[in-house]
């Protein structure tokens, strides 16, 4: 992903454990920071209080709060995930636990009764601020309510075992509680004023944004400008059908959020699974040998990343609708060359970009490979070029997650010496011969990840397409194309650069490389005398966000480190408050 994307959400993605785990690790944990607590408090205190007190504090401080808490947050606010609730508590019992040793080196019982404070606000605080975070800030009014019970809980334990027995004058027990609410307002407040700074840039409630992604929501964002861009449409038969469908549209921003599940919506939709709308996925059961194959009308299909930038995502994911309509029947024809491929990377400066191409009678299928390079201006290659003549695939083949950080501007120094070396191979590519006996054979993975296989046979030369559904590759996805090079005279992998799922792009390392194996082997067997062509449409009128990307990039940068300092220097300000 590049550096002007919003990867940084990637830091905020986990898988949380099965919540019959986390219900057992709760209890478990309470039992366990009990004890620890109470031997600290002997060891390191002069207090040596009744072995008896264990249960009571474990039950009372450590577990009934989070169980309670944990169990209400799905109840008030609808729609958040119970195992969330559990994962919030878990974290927030063990947040109590370092308070509470911190408790035990206490010097006196003012910095006692400053700490156990500082502990109860702590949790309030974090309750608001993840909840806002998952939820949404419109839900504040409920959130600051619910959140409160789990402090409430404490605070009701802490006097129950003794808590009212320090001595502490009224005056104290004001102030503290005060200190707890105008601490909670004033989280508020930051987030009320992030949210607004961000929204006068982007007309996009960041917290919403967050929400939606982190809950994986399909939403529309109210930005961009019209735009009618091509979608070119790449066909093969062999008897079977292969349709490929190569926008020029950038499969994102992210999750559900505009065009980010665009690539998806559209292999679905190719393969019979469903319509483009972005509805509920429908993996074809008709596909054979383990979900590999085609459908049973003999069709097939996939997604092809042109090299575009995040400004040509789609503002509204129901315009994946508009692309699918887009989608043409090509004329196609068996006289193609064998694939040229030239490397331009050592005489323009670059580690390594290459070309493989393939003259299909008048036009060209042309791949491009930009090592260190994650996307292109979509004027740096075809800005004098007509797409019903060039498809221009862009392989997007960089490590999963170590890609590159380095967008190509159109008009910089590097994007002239790419369109030279682009020109130059189309030159080149003119000369290469035609010949008569294009063969083909392809399949289709849909176990849980979309995958291609694709191999053609021109004039004795075998050349293997592996492509799959993410944005990049995982290292057994490019272990087993360079595995295959021993058998074919070219491999070509590629990924769609999907961004469908935020989860996907945080924690994924592996592919199902079994699965492509048996899309390779089934492709290979399927290889027949065929037919190939593309032709480009231009779409009805969609959203794109443009320039818009920008501002919203922006605003999720401002979002992270605002909120960031702002928290930091609020805990800081409560503890000059609490203890001076």
């Amino acid at each position: 992903m590049g550096a002007d994307n919003v990867d940084a959400f990637q830091r905020f993605i986990f898988s949380v454990p099965r919540l019959r785990i986390q219900a057992v690790a709760l209890v478990l944990l309470s039992a366990v920071y009990g004890v620890a607590t109470f031997a600290g408090i002997r060891l390191f205190t002069p207090f040596a209080p009744d072995p008896s007190r264990i249960v009571p504090v474990a039950a009372l401080i450590f577990l009934i709060p989070f169980v309670v808490a944990a169990e209400l947050f799905p109840r008030v606010l609808d729609g958040y995930p119970r195992p969330w609730s559990y994962f919030l508590a878990l974290t927030s019992q063990f947040v109590l636990f370092v308070y509470a040793l911190v408790l035990t080196g206490a010097n006196n019982v003012g910095n006692a009764w400053s700490i156990i404070w500082l502990s109860f606000i702590t949790l309030y605080l974090i309750n608001i601020l993840v909840l806002v975070v998952s939820t949404g800030i419109d839900r504040s009014d409920r959130i600051l309510l619910v959140s409160l019970v789990e402090p409430a809980a404490l605070i009701t334990a802490f006097y129950a075992l003794g808590g009212s027995d320090l001595g502490f004058s009224t005056y104290r027990h004001v102030f503290a509680f005060a200190s707890l609410l105008i601490a909670a307002g004033f989280l508020v407040l930051v987030l009320l004023v992030v949210d607004y700074l961000i929204k006068s840039n982007t007309d996009v409630s960041a917290f919403a944004l967050t929400s939606g992604l982190l809950r994986n929501d399909r939403e529309s964002l109210d930005l961009g400008v019209e735009a009618r861009p091509s979608v070119e449409t790449f066909a093969v038969d062999n008897g079977d059908r292969l349709t490929v469908a190569a926008p020029w549209v950038h499969p994102g921003p992210l999750g559900g959020f505009g065009g980010g599940q665009l690539s998806g919506n559209l292999i679905d939709a190719l393969n019979d699974g469903r319509e483009a709308d972005g509805g509920e996925r429908d993996r074809d059961e008709a596909a054979t040998d383990g979900g590999v194959g085609v459908a049973a009308d003999g069709s097939a299909g996939f997604f092809f990343h042109v090299p575009c930038t995040h400004k040509e995502d789609l503002s509204n994911p129901a315009d994946a609708e508009r692309i699918l309509d887009a989608v043409a029947a090509p004329e196609r024809t068996e006289r193609t060359s064998r694939l040229v491929t030239e490397s331009y990377g050592e005489r323009e400066g670059y580690a390594d970009v290459r070309f493989h191409g393939r003259r299909i009678g008048d036009k060209e299928v042309i791949v491009l490979h930009g090592e260190g390079i994650d996307d292109y201006d979509t004027g740096v290659f075809m800005r004098d070029v007509d797409n019903d003549e060039v498809l221009l695939i862009d392989q997007h083949r960089h490590d999963i997650q170590n890609g590159p950080d380095v967008e190509i501007q159109y008009g910089s120094a590097e994007a002239d010496r790419l369109k030279r070396a682009f020109d130059e191979f189309r030159e080149r590519l003119a000369d290469a011969e035609l010949a008569d006996d294009y063969a083909a054979g392809f399949a289709v993975t849909r176990t849980g990840q979309d995958a291609l296989a694709m191999v053609e046979a021109v004039d004795g030369q075998e050349v293997l397409w592996i492509g799959v559904d993410t944005n990049g590759l995982t290292p057994d996805v490019r272990a087993t194309a360079d595995a295959y090079r021993e058998e074919f005279d070219a491999v070509i992998p590629f990924s769609t650069d999907t961004h469908a799922s935020i989860h996907e792009l945080a924690n994924m390392r592996e592919s199902d490389v079994d699965a492509i194996e048996r899309a390779v082997d089934r492709a290979v067997d399927d290889v027949a005398p065929a037919t190939v062509g593309f032709e480009s449409r231009r779409t009805e009128p969609v959203k794109l966000l443009k320039n818009d990307y920008n501002g919203l990039v922006f605003s999720v940068n401002i979002l992270i480190r605002l909120t960031i300092i702002s928290l930091v220097t609020l805990y800081a300000l409560l503890v000059l408050w609490l203890f001076f």
